[in-house]
């Protein structure tokens, strides 16, 4: 009985093996040139330079809502975001919200230090993991890496220090609120005195907005009540002169005094009609 082989059809399956993981690799390879050129740090840098490097990067996902690392935990690498968002955020205060294209956590792959700041992913997100050992590798080699990684630094200092003076300008407005509820208390407080607090646009300057409402309505209120107060103390004052005129009128005195005078306007009124007569 005549046995077919098999054999033959193996060399044909491993050869579209090849082809379809050569095909895959190189789609791979496409697509992290795509992302490493939208990189800022690696502007500039050739093809040929960011294969090299796409061929170091790990690839990972994370869902959304995953924390990728915590403040405080020791870092030994940089993420390229390839697909989704992160967040950048110390407890529930975010810091930066960062999207394809941009890198997260060079300083501690740069200098072996603890993270500065946690990152959970907003989206579900695609990373790319560059390692210290051969990020150190491409700096050495190409400077414009180097450079691109200094001019990054330099942004986030120089938003690290915004937020350090808006920081310090938000302390500063707060203690004028503090301050104005202290003036207000003493009874020396001015209403201008919050006018900057009130035209910022976030919470504390609509808490002083609203401060300011409630110290018009305050002032308005005491306002009628020392008019009220007045008009008051002009009727008490009033009665008190109509008690103390009922209280003279009534004693014996004033009213021997009445009689007196009444003795008089008769005498009085009988001389004038003698006189008319004669």
């Amino acid at each position: 009985m005549h046995q077919w082989s098999s054999a033959p059809s193996h060399p044909n399956r491993r050869g579209r093996h090849n082809v379809w993981q050569a095909a895959t690799e190189m789609s791979v390879m496409i697509d992290r040139l795509n992302v490493l050129r939208s990189v800022g740090i690696f502007a500039g840098t050739p093809d040929a330079v960011l294969a090299d490097i796409s061929a170091v990067l790990d690839e990972l996902r994370f869902p959304a809502g995953a924390r990728i690392f915590s403040k405080g935990d020791l870092g030994d690498c940089l993420y390229i975001i390839a697909e989704g968002h992160v967040r950048a955020h110390d407890g529930a205060r975010t810091l930066n919200t960062l999207h394809r294209g941009e890198v997260f956590g060079e300083m501690a792959a740069l200098d072996p230090e603890v993270r500065s700041a946690s990152i959970t992913a907003l989206t579900d997100a695609r990373l790319l993991r560059l390692e210290r050992g051969p990020l150190y590798r491409v700096i050495a080699q190409r400077s414009e890496v180097a450079q691109g990684i200094i001019h990054v630094l330099v942004q986030r200092l120089r938003g690290r220090l915004r937020e350090m003076n808006e920081d310090f300008q938000y302390m500063q407005q707060f203690a004028k609120l503090t301050a104005a509820a202290a003036a207000i208390e003493a009874g020396i407080y001015e209403p201008e005195c919050l006018d900057d607090v009130a035209a910022r646009t976030d919470a504390l300057g609509q808490l002083a907005r609203l401060f300011q409402r409630m110290e018009r309505a305050v002032s308005a209120r005491e306002q009628r009540l020392r008019h009220e107060v007045a008009e008051l103390r002009i009727v008490i004052d009033e009665a008190r002169q109509a008690s103390k005129v009922a209280e003279i009128t009534e004693t014996e005195y004033f009213q021997r005094l009445r009689g007196q005078a009444s003795q008089l306007r008769d005498i009085m009124e009988r001389t004038d009609t003698l006189l008319v007569r004669s």
